[in-house]
């Protein structure tokens, strides 16, 4: 600041000379003085932007991931014996005979682990925890397609057999482990994250003899 108020020393003993010297142009002399003074402060400002830690963004990609990440896809759904069908009713006993459910998937991000998990009358309003879980881990040789097997038995539970009305059961398919917290609960993911769902009409019976 010192350094600040010497040219202002000096500029006021050059307004106080013209000022005597030559009075009718005295508005030529503050003009004089004030750009001058504009200057030296412009001057001041840029050695602080100078002095300071400016870092320019960097312009250079060379390094980056230009490739573009895509959602999964559900190629198909089957049980041992069949595809399927949508929106169903699809039946699943309750219990370990429920069997296995074989999902065909489609990733074209070669390195992505696929998360498989299956709600049961899910909404936002009322979010349940997926009832099935299973991990399609990038296969090898890497390829877009890969196939996951989920162990059903946990899918029909206690008082859901026989109702009249079917259950709603939405296969979704996350290309980013879900996270344990987060909006919409139980389907929060990393950003970045894909998903991608089936839905089906879910009836559950005891098992048959």
């Amino acid at each position: 600041m010192t350094r600040m108020s010497e040219p202002h020393a000096v500029a006021s003993g050059e307004i106080t000379r013209i000022y005597a010297g030559t009075q009718g142009h005295v508005p030529v002399a503050h003009g004089v003085h004030e750009v001058w003074w504009l200057v030296v402060r412009m001057l001041f400002a840029g050695s602080l932007v100078l002095g300071g830690c400016v870092i320019p963004p960097s312009l250079s990609v060379g390094n980056e991931d230009a490739g573009v990440n895509s959602p999964p896809a559900i190629l198909a759904v089957r049980t041992d014996q069949q595809e399927l069908p949508e929106p169903g009713p699809v039946i699943f006993d309750r219990g370990p005979t429920a069997g296995l459910v074989s999902a065909t998937l489609l990733d074209t991000d070669l390195e992505d682990t696929l998360y498989v998990h299956v709600f049961v009358d899910y909404t936002v309003a009322d979010p349940k925890p997926p009832r099935v879980t299973c991990t399609a881990p990038p296969p090898t040789p890497r390829t877009a397609q890969r196939s996951v097997s989920c162990n059903m038995t946990p899918l029909c539970q206690v008082g859901e057999v026989g109702l009249a009305d079917p259950l709603d059961m939405t296969i979704v398919v996350f290309d980013r482990e879900p996270l344990e917290s987060g909006t919409p609960a139980y389907q929060a993911m990393p950003p970045g994250g894909l998903k991608t769902s089936l839905f089906y009409f879910l009836k559950c019976q005891e098992p048959t003899q």
